[in-house]
């Protein structure tokens, strides 16, 4: 039998605790149904101090076992929601974690596997064990990660990253691709095809990439550039040089990009094109406009160049974000009388 261990953190996403207990008691029972005798995972929650938590939504979770009693094979770190809230929130939801750290190391020194979902990624860098290896983390929280953790590698477009003995998941419902993921490397892969037809799933989710909106960050002081990003915010669609730029801020060019890169982690260029590459998703989103037409809108002429730009950012190609992400109901034409015969 696998010991798999759920942390749940105060805060934490509760459906991201439940629904990995749910997920494999899903895949007992279809292994129950291929005629396994003995289930193949024992789940339980654990929570830092041994007594109930309350999820960011306010339900409380209570632990199943003691975190020092239980000798987990695969321990879960689940997402510290405040963590994608803002900086001021991290060390407060980080600081909570602490007590589990040299238990991490330790299930890490004896083979366990220890993965993180969403932001439980933060716990498991603070805790020294994502060094020298590579992370994922949910993709509003990637900037706040790059800032605490400079010198780890953190690929944020990534849905689920396999280290080896350490696994991070991105999204706070990636939960269940990492579930399947599990059962697929420690159970079968036709294990994991009965848990996805069970469950109603799409195995095939890699990237977090579709999912992420660009939020140009204000998290600094430099009031200058400041009224920069909220002009550019304003005027994206018109034609746009960054010198023209630099004399609105009354700085040098150099000085210019220097400090806009500073400030926001992005060139000035960057940041254009996100801000409109925002803006074609919401036309594609929220209109049936036709998507040349949109590409001009957002203040470009060269409409391959920006469909390269877009599907290099996005991950897909415009029709193909229209058909996934698109609430406007399609037009239909009159349906044809149907003839009825008495």
């Amino acid at each position: 039998m696998t010991r798999i261990a759920i942390v749940a953190l105060p805060f934490c996403h509760g459906s991201g605790v439940i629904g990995v207990m749910d997920f494999f008691a899903a895949a007992n029972f279809c292994d129950r149904a291929a005629n396994r005798s003995a289930p193949r995972f024992d789940c339980q929650i654990v929570t830092v101090d041994n007594e109930p938590v309350h999820s960011y939504s306010g339900i409380a979770i209570a632990p199943t076992v003691r975190w020092q009693d239980y000798p987990a094979d695969v321990i879960i770190v689940g997402s510290a929601m405040e963590a994608v809230l803002g900086d001021r929130h991290i060390d407060t939801a980080l600081s909570q974690s602490r007590p589990l750290h040299a238990w991490l190391q330790t299930a890490i020194d004896r083979g366990a596997i220890v993965a993180s979902v969403c932001t439980g990624s933060f716990v498991l860098a603070e805790a020294g064990l994502l060094d020298q290896q590579v992370a994922t983390t949910h993709w509003r929280a990637a900037p706040a990660f790059r800032r605490r953790y400079p010198t780890l590698r953190l690929e944020s477009d990534q849905l689920l990253v396999d280290n080896g003995q350490i696994i991070c998941a991105g999204g706070a419902t990636s939960f269940v691709d990492l579930c399947l993921y599990l059962v697929e490397r420690l159970g079968s892969p036709a294990l994991a095809m009965a848990c996805s037809k069970l469950l109603i799933l799409d195995a095939r989710r890699s990237e977090q990439t579709p999912y992420m909106s660009f939020y140009g960050s204000r998290a600094h002081q430099d009031e200058v550039i400041g009224d920069i990003q909220g002009w550019l915010e304003q005027h994206y669609a018109d034609a746009i040089h960054i010198d023209d730029l630099a004399e609105r801020a009354h700085l040098g060019p150099r000085t210019f990009k220097r400090r806009f890169k500073e400030a926001t982690g992005e060139t000035p260029l960057s940041y254009l094109q996100h801000l409109r590459i925002e803006a074609a998703k919401h036309g594609l989103e929220s209109s049936r406009r036709q998507t040349a037409q949109i590409i001009w809108d957002v203040g470009y002429e060269d409409a391959s160049s920006f469909r390269r730009l877009f599907k290099r950012n996005v991950g897909c190609t415009m029709e193909e974000y229209r058909r996934r992400f698109s609430y406007v109901t399609p037009r239909r034409s009159r349906p044809e009388p149907v003839s009825r015969i008495s």
